[in-house]
């Protein structure tokens, strides 16, 4: 009895138009994000790299960091210490610096004998000055002393002259004795005049003197002194300027050999800076291993600018902008996530270039590749160590839609995320 009235229940009409109508329900249900979303057939998240490579050769720090570390917060840590650093360089330097400040001491030295030599001859030349100055002082001095006896003589010759003229023309002396007189006079007159002459040009000797000039037939201008005193000034000139090059020289040779000793302090061990809300993607060197100049050591993943990569068909390249929001959930979540649009590429561009943590496979002719920037969120990033870089998603950007369609959009939509939140809640 109770089975024919189950059975009739079921055989009823409105049993069956329930059915019906559930079935059409969840047939809609399930059509429906496909009706008012764009909805892409794969996707998954992706992080630009930031490679460390050794910046010198040396032996890797034992306490580097491990792969699927993730940093927080920023911190330093060790990361290659030298072992045989090339002092060459600077060996070079001490060398140069140790030459050009003995070249430098070497030009003092020779300034300061220079200057006390010039003070000697300085000396010398005064005191050739102030002897010459006495002694044509005392030259003037006998000439007109001499000077004075010579006029003295010409008034007595002169005064004989006079007298045997006057017995000549009373006759009691002879013609001859009277031109003997005369010339005798006029000998006396011309050795005046001689001893005048000679006066001025003492004179003239010794205003030059005065000034330093000599102007006796054995000096030539000046004394040797003077003229040794005018060559040490050219040896002196040169050694200034030898001296200013070797101090100038050893300055700058100062500079670079403090800068070549802080670069080799700096060789000497690296620490390195880990950024934060980064994970360690890959270590391509063991802790304590050497490492060369430029090798690879570590590649860090930038979890708060990571993205979504989608492919879409080509058609839809002029429906998606950069700038457009687009809804992501992750594969496993049921959290729903807002993202911008930042890139969109063709299928004919040329491969990415950038260093990613995920591999980007070529678009298929006739797709387009989309990135999506994701919103920073730490505690979701570092949920597995990997900031679920590689991981497949879910990636839905809405359709533009008018009239009775927005409308009957929207009202879907409402309806889908109500049997969402009720199935989440089950």
């Amino acid at each position: 009895m109770v089975r024919l009235h189950v059975e009739r229940f079921i055989r009823s009409r409105v049993v069956r138009r329930a059915l019906a109508l559930g079935i059409i329900a969840l047939s809609g249900w399930a059509l429906l994000p496909y009706v008012t979303y764009r909805i892409a057939p794969s996707a998954f998240v992706n992080a630009e790299l930031m490679r460390v490579t050794a910046p010198f050769a040396g032996q890797l720090s034992p306490d580097l960091p491990r792969k699927g570390e993730y940093f927080q917060q920023s911190r330093v840590v060790p990361m290659v210490g030298a072992r045989s650093p090339d002092r060459r360089h600077l060996m070079d330097l001490d060398q140069q610096l140790a030459v050009s400040t003995k070249r430098a001491e070497l030009a003092r030295r020779q300034l300061e004998e220079i200057a006390g030599l010039d003070r000697k001859l300085g000396e010398r030349s005064e005191d050739y000055r102030l002897g010459m100055v006495a002694r044509l002082s005392h030259e003037i001095g006998e000439t007109e002393v001499e000077k004075g006896g010579c006029l003295a003589e010409a008034r007595q010759r002169n005064d004989v002259a006079g007298r045997m003229e006057r017995l000549v023309k009373l006759g009691i002396s002879s013609q001859i004795r009277s031109g003997e007189a005369q010339a005798s006079q006029e000998a006396t007159a011309t050795r005046c005049r001689m001893a005048d002459e000679r006066l001025q040009r003492l004179k003239t000797e010794l205003g030059a003197a005065e000034k330093g000039l000599y102007l006796r037939g054995d000096a030539n201008d000046v004394p040797y002194s003077q003229q040794q005193r005018e060559r040490l000034v050219l040896r002196r000139q040169e050694l200034e300027t030898d001296e200013l090059q070797n101090s100038s020289r050893s300055a700058q040779l100062a500079a670079e050999i403090a800068e070549e000793r802080a670069r080799l302090d700096r060789l000497d061990h690296y620490d390195l800076s880990l950024p934060a809300a980064h994970v360690v993607w890959s270590v391509a060197a063991s802790p304590g291993s050497m490492v060369t100049e430029g090798q690879s050591v570590l590649d860090f993943a930038d979890c708060q600018r990571r993205f979504i990569v989608v492919e879409l068909p080509e058609r839809d390249f002029e429906k998606i902008k950069a700038g457009d929001a687009a809804t992501v959930r992750l594969i496993g979540s049921g959290e729903w996530k807002t993202g911008l649009v930042r890139q969109v590429r063709g299928s004919a561009a040329y491969a990415d270039d950038r260093l990613l943590a995920a591999r980007v496979p070529r678009p298929d002719p006739g797709n387009i590749t989309v990135e999506i920037s994701l919103p920073p969120n730490e505690a979701w990033a570092d949920r597995n160590g990997s900031c679920d870089i590689g991981r497949l998603a879910e990636v839905r950007f809405e359709r533009r839609a008018d009239g009775l369609l927005r409308l009957v959009s929207s009202k879907l939509k409402w309806l889908t995320a109500r049997l969402e939140l009720d199935q989440s809640s089950l």
